[in-house]
């Protein structure tokens, strides 16, 4: 059987070129990227557009570049290419060797490896010239390359039946270079101090793209955001000049931010499953800290002291389960140890010197439209592989990490409580480093546009998310206690001015009564004997006391109006973590419970007397009683959502707890039937009297969030045990005093510190690929209520489970 080879057309090629590369500031890119894989120092870029004046209808003169006459040249001193790399290399499309020989003599990893990046010289031009010079060369014998790339539009040619012009020159390169720049003083100082005794230029001529100022620049706008960030401290330099502009561009500087609020620069090592990360907090005035809140700081431990503050830089190192918050398999392991190692460096930048909070933080000062200027330019977190930047994330417009939608759900101040915070896009800054070598699953997608969104895309972004939020929860950890200093003052402040204005009101009160006593007895002011100014003083303070109760009072019920809907809200969203909890349970009596009244009478009818005698008759009955059984679990569990939201329990009032955890018991009876699960209630308030208002709303948020973790750490149990809830309640000193424990799993250990169960969206329930399945939202809401409720928890040491204690102050009667 004979063999026939496959041939491919010159159409293929115009693929490659001029439709892989979407854009021609893409080409342009990529044809830096290849200068800088060829271990060039010092790549140029000059623009030759000669611009033809014209005028519009109304006589209006406009410049219009000459396309015919515009040259584009790309310079560098990198290795250049013997005429047999040309033929062997050059000349192939496809070719393997960067992929195979991915490492560059210098070290560097190159940024190309499908072999098809010289196309993009198709892309911007219809001829292309060459001169290299080869490293290590003889008597500076280089080469001369020449391409037309109109041959590709013959349809009629193969892909072999190409071909270009190559012919071996003697080629001094610095001298080519001063030809091409025509005595330009400013480009002559810019080289005389580069070496080329090796290098490659590139000329392309009569370019397929009409080149105007606009574009111009946003080839420049691009270099500065693609080419390595000075952080990254690679010696490769870019310059951009355009011949008609010659004052216009220069050197290409890249993003490089000494102004800013926070910097986070942090390493996820693959290997030891662990984040190395460096804090540097630059946003407070240390000086005016010192001198009058450094009482603030005392008794806190590092990195949260003051001195730790004053040297504004720590580090620290942290498993990536705990940042996660995820108790991984082995499979879910591989996945993070094949992420592979890389680095993130992370800054917050704040536009602005007001703060939406009413209090004075300390903090330094900024300018506004500095910090604007460079985030409009250098702005956003973007990736750049082996170097080189992969678009488009952290363009303008591209939140590919959804900082804002993760702000969106978490509004909270920064000092309000602690881990509530979220940073917002806008303004931040970041470079993430990966690397073909080290991140192999981060892979390109064909057009080297972007990356793989695949599962390994997912997790390298989760844990980026989870390195960030190590900052933010720094920045909720100093500002809070601040926070609450500031709150304590303006409390203060508002109760020294109902203290005022009480005393004023009662003086003015003694004042007028005094008046009358004088115009009605003939008593004179200042004929006052003893007696009386005792009886005045004592009435003053009855006044006094009276204008006090009565001022609270109003901004009490002020307060309450505004109240009422945060704990309706506040209810609904724990009445919404306990509805998803058993939301797969739900569903199924639910399809196991229409018309079963209905089923049952239709069921007794068919079946005649002989066979009601058998057992299949008797399993029938048993089914549906079943169905009957699970029918009362829905309407339990709509009786408990109507009745969670009831008008009275949105209403502050003296709640009474004894009756409180009768009702609690009434309500969760059948789901405790339900799941094996053993209630028991140690009231020792029965014959106590004590004085407590509260929103039973609230009080049931808190508890219904506690019993709903209890269940789910008793579901996610391996072992079957007795399932046991105990809530003790008592009256200690002035105090209202609940014990709530469970014999379940216990905090998971991911929470190393246990009291980050209480922040915001942090929830250790995972699915397989680290994707959050809890909300994050129940014991942040109990430990909100409580906080609402001047009342503290405190976690508890036990020997199995979980156990908390929970306080609120109390008047006895």
């Amino acid at each position: 059987m004979a063999k026939i080879p496959f041939k491919v057309s010159a159409r293929a090629g115009k693929l490659l070129g001029r439709e892989n590369f979407s854009n021609p500031e893409g080409a342009i890119i990529e044809l830096v990227k290849n200068s800088y894989d060829a271990d060039a120092n010092n790549c140029f870029v000059f623009f030759d557009v000669p611009f033809e004046t014209k005028k519009n209808k109304n006589g209006k003169e406009y410049q219009v570049p000459i396309k015919e006459k515009s040259v584009l040249y790309i310079i560098d001193n990198g290795e250049g290419m013997t005429q047999k790399v040309i033929n062997e290399h050059w000349m192939q499309i496809g070719t393997g060797n960067k992929e195979k020989d991915f490492i560059s003599e210098d070290k560097r990893t190159k940024t190309g490896a499908k072999g098809i990046g010289r196309f993009a010289l198709d892309r911007l031009g219809f001829e292309t010239e060459m001169w290299t010079l080869p490293k290590k060369t003889q008597k500076n014998q280089g080469a001369y390359w020449k391409m037309d790339w109109n041959q590709f539009d013959d349809s009629d040619k193969v892909i072999s039946q190409i071909e270009a012009d190559i012919e071996p020159i003697s080629l001094n390169l610095s001298e080519k270079i001063k030809s091409i720049i025509k005595g330009n003083t400013r480009l002559e100082e810019q080289i005389k101090n580069v070496s080329f005794n090796k290098g490659t230029i590139l000329k392309i001529n009569n370019l397929k793209d009409s080149w105007d100022e606009d574009s111009i620049n946003d080839v420049f706008k691009n270099l500065e955001a693609l080419i390595p960030p000075k952080e990254l401290k690679i010696p490769f330099e870019v310059y951009f000049h355009h011949f008609q502009n010659p004052d216009e561009f220069g050197e290409v500087n890249t993003a490089f931010f000494n102004d800013y609020d926070y910097k986070l620069a942090a390493n996820y090592n693959a290997g030891k499953l662990k984040v190395d990360f460096e804090i540097t907090r630059n946003e407070f005035d240390i000086k005016l800290i010192k001198e009058k809140y450094a009482f603030i700081f005392k008794n806190k431990k590092e990195p949260y002291d003051l001195k730790t503050l004053e040297n504004k830089t720590f580090k620290d190192s942290k498993p990536i389960g705990e940042i996660l918050k995820w108790e991984f398999s082995d499979s879910e392991k591989k996945q993070l140890v094949n992420i592979g190692s890389f680095d993130l460096t992370f800054y917050y930048l704040k536009q602005s010197n007001s703060s939406k909070s009413d209090y004075p933080y300390p903090l330094n000062t900024i300018s506004s439209s500095e910090r604007k200027s460079v985030l409009s330019k250098f702005g956003g977190v973007k990736i750049y592989r082996d170097s080189f930047r992969v678009r488009p994330y952290g363009d303008p417009t591209n939140d590919w990490l959804k900082l804002g939608a993760r702000r969106a759900t978490s509004p909270a101040g920064v000092g309000q409580r602690i881990g509530d915070w979220r940073v917002g896009s806008e303004s931040t800054a970041g470079i993430i480093t990966i690397s073909r070598k080290t991140n192999p699953l981060l892979i390109d997608k064909s057009d080297r546009g972007s990356l793989q969104e695949n599962d390994s895309f997912d997790l390298f972004k989760k844990i980026i998310i989870g390195v960030i939020h190590q900052f933010e929860f720094d920045r909720t950890k100093i500002f809070n206690p601040f926070y609450k200093h500031f709150k304590q003052e303006k409390e203060a402040e508002k109760e020294a001015e109902i203290q005022r204005r009480a005393e004023k009101l009662a003086s003015e009160i003694i004042e007028k009564r005094k008046e009358v006593d004088e115009k009605v007895y003939g008593k004179k002011k200042g004929t006052v004997d003893l007696f009386q100014k005792e009886q005045e003083k004592e009435e003053k303070k009855t006044y006094e006391q009276a204008f006090k109760d009565t001022f609270k009072a109003i901004d009490e019920e002020k307060a309450q109006r505004e109240n009422k809907e945060i704990v309706q809200v506040r209810a609904l969203a724990s009445l919404g973590l306990i509805v998803s909890s058993f939301a797969h349970e739900l569903k199924q009596i639910r399809n196991n419970s229409s018309e079963i009244i209905s089923l049952e009478v239709i069921y007794k009818h068919l079946i005649s007397e002989e066979l009601k005698k058998g057992i299949e008759y008797k399993d029938g009955i048993d089914i549906i009683n079943l169905l009957k059984e699970n029918n009362e679990k829905i309407k339990h569990w709509v009786n408990y959502s109507l009745t969670s939201i009831q008008k009275d329990k949105r209403n502050r009032g003296a709640l009474n707890f004894s009756s409180y955890f009768k009702s609690l018991e009434r309500n969760w009876k059948k789901v405790f039937k339900s799941k094996d699960i053993k209630l028991e209630l140690v009231d020792n308030l029965k014959e106590e009297k004590y004085s407590f208002r509260a929103f039973e709303m609230d009080i049931s948020t808190i508890f219904s969030n506690l019993i709903n973790n209890s269940i789910d750490s008793f579901e996610s149990l391996k072992k079957v045990q007795n399932r046991e809830i105990k809530i003790e309640s008592s009256i200690k000193k002035e105090t209202l005093e609940f014990i709530y424990s469970d014999n379940g799993a216990g905090i998971p250990k991911v929470f190393t510190t246990k009291e980050d169960i209480f922040l915001a969206f942090t929830t250790s329930k995972k699915n397989r690929k680290g994707d959050e399945i809890g909300t994050g939202l129940g014991m942040y809401l109990v430990k909100s209520v409580i906080d609402d409720n001047n009342g503290d928890i405190d976690i508890l040491e036990t020997d199995k489970g979980f156990k908390v204690k929970i306080v609120f102050p109390i008047r006895k009667k």
